[in-house]
């Protein structure tokens, strides 16, 4: 091999070793639907958020509470391109799963999109009420 093949394959070798770079750091904080009184807290680059509550199951990558029925734990997302995610939510009983499509706007916030149906819920007068497919979260 020549002098400058060997440092050559070193630079490929360093470059292959590094982490890939996704979008996982555009959405990372804590977000709040104010029409419906919903936080959503998320760190998609690693699993770094503790529930109040829930600190036995130790850190996750996201979760939603408050305005609610019951606390709902983010179990997946993966990125679905244009700087949109796919997340998949399960509430604190494990009954009830939802898939959602978040979006961040050029203002900063979130567009959180139900898919498949709606099944967060809150109680009004004793009685479930759905809450809506689209909903907007501002940053806090």
């Amino acid at each position: 091999m020549s002098r400058l093949s060997l440092p050559l394959l070193y630079l490929i070798i360093y470059i292959a070793s590094l982490p890939a770079t996704a979008q996982t750091d555009t959405l990372r904080g804590h977000w709040l639907c104010q029409a419906e009184g919903v936080h959503l807290y998320l760190d998609l680059g690693a699993e770094s958020l503790t529930v109040p509550g829930y600190e036995i199951l130790g850190p996750v990558s996201g979760y939603m509470r408050g305005g609610m029925a019951n606390t709902w734990f983010l179990t997946s997302f993966k990125p679905k391109g244009d700087g949109a995610w796919t997340l998949r939510f399960s509430n604190d009983v494990g009954a009830d799963t939802q898939v959602a499509v978040v979006q961040r706007q050029s203002d900063g916030t979130l567009a959180f999109r139900a898919v498949g149906g709606v099944v967060l819920r809150r109680v009004v007068k004793r009685k479930y009420a759905t809450l809506p497919a689209n909903l907007t979260f501002a940053p806090m």
